[in-house]
């Protein structure tokens, strides 16, 4: 399935936990999907940097759109089901995050991505792996 960036964020981004997080999608590629992020206070644990849950966050979100690059998501389901993540430097209010994924499997079943997140110098601040599954999807109203 082919998206463009217009509608990636109709679909995956306008109204959901994206948005409110304050992601937004920027490229949309063949095998790459690529988002911003601008920490603020609500990405905030103590000590005035990002908790690293919205890595988690930023991961999930990638993967999940990327995987949609190539199913049909009004035949199927996408889900994460497993998502590892290591947290290499901290990230700061008014920092400009971007998130990359990369495909490393792209099966029936399931998909593996590789996100990558770094901040407005290049530097690494997380980088995980997602594993999605895919399923048909269960019909409307059951």
């Amino acid at each position: 399935m082919s998206f463009d960036l217009a509608t990636v964020r109709k679909i995956f981004i306008k109204g959901q936990l994206p948005e409110s997080f304050g992601i937004d999608i920027t490229k949309v590629e063949s095998n790459s999907v690529t988002g911003t992020l601008t920490v603020d206070h609500r990405h905030l644990r103590p000590g005035n940097i990002m908790n690293g849950g919205v890595s988690l966050v930023l991961l999930e979100t990638m993967g999940s759109i990327s995987t949609c690059l190539y199913i049909d998501p009004e035949k199927y389901n996408a889900f994460g089901i497993q998502v590892t993540a290591n947290h290499i430097s901290v990230a700061r209010p008014g920092d400009i995050l971007t998130a990359r994924s990369v495909a490393v499997h792209i099966g029936k079943t399931t998909q593996v991505w590789d996100v990558n997140i770094s901040n407005q110098t290049g530097k690494l601040v997380s980088s995980g792996r997602i594993t999605m599954l895919v399923t048909e999807a269960p019909l409307q109203g059951k």
